[in-house]
């Protein structure tokens, strides 16, 4: 044995100082770039653009996670499976806007006309901010039929923000507020079709006929439909 060896060999249970535990199953934030709230949505963004580019059942989740810039035991652990991540995609799109719209409903101080035109805005402004969004109900809700998607989007969109507006129609009919020679269900579609179905048109025929999404497009939108839905929809007596 050469001289000193055992003084300075390290003691064989001996570990770095720095070393602290690590609970199992957990992937270290620092490895994969940011906080929990910043991995957690560049995994949504990257899910999000995979699948309006291919189709969400065309992405691998290890080319989601490669998108994002993290590690693939990100996805299972802010998301559990391939399906949790699908449906925190739809979550935090539809969630904002039917909160909007549970606000508005609720608020016994607007009136009728107000709420008409406020409507409108909310619906417009929060697909501005999710462009992405009728792109992706093109491709993964109208598409396949029978898909699981098509199940979600009814039950988040369905059974929220679109019947809340249904009732409210019903209401403001009762009132004398809108006309009520028209189905307060068809009006609903409307008013949502009014607000998404530009957005999906435009990127394809917009350049044809002149008209293109730019900075101002949304505000100008607003303006059209609040006034052709109050030629439209508002009760004669009201005042436009």
């Amino acid at each position: 044995m050469p001289p000193n060896a055992e003084t300075n060999a390290a003691p064989r249970d001996a570990t770095p100082r720095d070393a602290t535990p690590r609970r199992a199953g957990r992937p270290r934030l620092e490895e994969n770039g940011g906080d929990a709230g910043q991995v957690r949505e560049r995994l949504l963004d990257a899910a999000t653009e995979l699948a309006i580019e291919q189709g969400f059942d065309a992405s691998g989740l290890r080319e989601i996670a490669a998108r994002a810039a993290v590690s693939p035991g990100m996805i299972a652990y802010y998301f559990g499976d391939r399906q949790g991540l699908y449906e925190a995609m739809f979550k935090r799109a539809f969630d904002g806007v039917g909160e909007r719209v549970r606000q508005l409903m609720s608020d016994p101080k607007r009136s009728g006309g107000d709420r008409l035109d406020e409507i409108v805005r909310i619906h417009v402004e929060s697909i501005a901010a999710d462009p992405w969004l009728p792109q992706l109900i093109a491709r993964e809700v109208l598409a396949p039929a029978g898909s699981p998607a098509r199940l979600h989007f009814a039950e988040s969109v369905g059974g929220g923000p679109l019947m809340l507006m249904i009732r409210w129609l019903e209401e403001e009919q009762e009132r004398g507020v809108l006309r009520s020679d028209f189905d307060p269900r068809m009006m609903a579609m409307t008013l949502a079709s009014l607000s998404v179905f530009p957005f999906m048109m435009l990127p394809i025929v917009g350049e044809e006929i002149g008209l293109e999404i730019d900075e101002s497009f949304p505000a100008r939108l607003i303006a059209h439909n609040q006034k052709f839905l109050a030629h439209g929809l508002r009760a004669r007596t009201e005042k436009i």
